[in-house]
Order: C-alpha cells, then structure tokens, then sequence
C-alpha cells in the first residue's frame, strides 16, 4: 500500500468498523481515526446512554471537532502518513457530506482514497454486535432495536472507483481485514 493512503470505513452501527480498522491500522501502519474520536469530546460531556436519541443541538458542535481534526490532517500531519476513518453511515444523502469532507482531506494531500463498505444483513447478528458491553464503554450506539431495521438498509455508497464492498456475516474481524489488506495491495 502507497504511504499517505486514505481508508474510509463505512457501515451501520456494530459491523465492525472499529475493530476492523484497529486491525487494519496494526498490520498496514496506518493511523486510526475513528468517528468516535471526535464524537466523544462531545459525547462525554452530556447524559447518554448510546439508546436515547441524542439532541440535535450536538450535531454542529461535533462538526466543529471533526473539522478541526480534519483541517490539521490536510495541513500539518506529514503527507507520507496513512489514515483510516470510520464512519457510521447508511445510504443517506446527509451523510454524503461527511464523506466529501474525508475527500477533500484525500485531495488536498494528494493520496489514494479507498472506501470500504461493510455490512451485516442477518439483524440479529447486527443486534447482538451492538449490544456488547465494551460498546457503552466507548459511547457507542447500543439500540439493538435500531441495529435489526440498520441491517436491512444499504450502506453508504458514495459511488466511489476505488471501492472494497465486504458483507461480514459469519465472518470474523481478522478475515475481514485481511480480506481488506489483500484487496489493497491489487
């Protein structure tokens, strides 16, 4: 993989984009930015218990984080370093927005733009995945209500050239990464 890669890692809540994207960031050296990383500066500082609708008045402040992070990636971080974003997102014209913003880091530091889209369409395998402890823990989404109706919707498709499209039922995190790397080096 060319150094200065961008991997974006999208798919609904409890598919795996975390633990994926930790494997991924271990075996290829890339650096780990998942949603959560901007998310919980502001996630931590209200009442949530990762069922409960948050306020929307959260929204445009997280925006503000993930900008922040985001500017510093397309200016400062050196541009032989790789990233892995995740992203929760299903097949949503709002969450476009997020992944033109991960674009644009992409273009303005001339690197490679691959976008990985996992899915889990057994709803009960998505259900149990959300509804794992250590998920609290990191002030994840917990709704296993949401998680059943999550797996029957489509993952976001940007409609990217350089894409990798993994369904991880029956599959463990380890498969589905080194299914990932193997594509990645094509």
């Amino acid at each position: 993989m060319p150094t200065g890669t961008i991997i974006y890692i999208v798919g609904p809540p409890g598919v795996g984009k975390y633990t994926i994207g930790r494997l991924l960031a271990e075996r290829l050296g890339c650096r780990l930015l998942d949603n959560h990383y901007w998310l919980n500066v502001i996630f931590s500082l209200v009442e949530q218990d990762g069922i409960t609708p948050l306020p929307k008045a959260i929204w445009p402040l997280v925006g503000r984080v993930r900008d922040a992070v985001l500017e510093t990636v397309s200016t400062i971080s050196p541009p032989q370093w790789s990233f892995i974003f995740t992203h929760s997102a299903l097949n949503d014209p709002d969450e476009l927005a997020i992944f033109e913003d991960i674009k644009r880091v992409s273009q303005r530091r001339g690197s490679r733009m691959v976008v990985v889209r996992l899915s889990c369409r057994n709803p009960d395998e998505l259900a149990r995945r959300v509804a794992m402890p250590d998920r609290r823990l990191r002030l994840k989404e917990a709704n296993t209500v949401g998680a059943r109706k999550h797996a029957l919707l489509p993952t976001l498709d940007p409609g990217h050239a350089d894409t990798i499209s993994i369904e991880t039922d029956g599959l463990t995190a380890e498969d589905v990464a080194q299914r990932i790397v193997n594509e990645l080096r094509i």
